[in-house]
């Protein structure tokens, strides 16, 4: 399969199911964000969490910064694949300033675009 078809395979997929999906981003792009860091504020997207937690980098590896209710409001600022290819969404919980890393497959879209760190 050729990356253009399998790009827009991906990309009718993700907008199936609602998920989220960052345009010309690669694993790396998340070389400068590891366990520890922070995203910044460069999007409009608002998400639901499904479930997860935050954590301090963008993989399962980083530290988890605390346990998110489902159905949470998820402002997003920014996102990046990790080296694994899978895309980890930084931001902030509505009702206060938690912020941290969402594995992007715990979150459904409600509205906006999240665009690369």
């Amino acid at each position: 399969m050729n990356f253009k078809r399998a790009f827009v395979s991906t990309v009718a997929t993700t907008a199936a199911l609602g998920g989220v999906m960052l345009g010309a981003a690669s694993s790396a792009d998340a070389a400068t964000y590891g366990c520890g860091s922070s995203g910044h504020n460069n999007s409009d997207g608002v998400h639901k969490v499904v479930v997860g937690h935050l954590r301090n980098g963008p993989s399962e590896s980083c530290a988890q910064t605390m346990s998110v209710v489902p159905g949470t409001t998820f402002y997003a600022w920014c996102g990046v694949y990790n080296k694994y290819g899978n895309l980890w969404v930084y931001g902030r919980l509505a009702g206060g300033e938690s912020k941290g890393w969402i594995y992007s497959q715990n979150l459904t879209k409600e509205s906006g675009a999240v665009n690369v760190c």
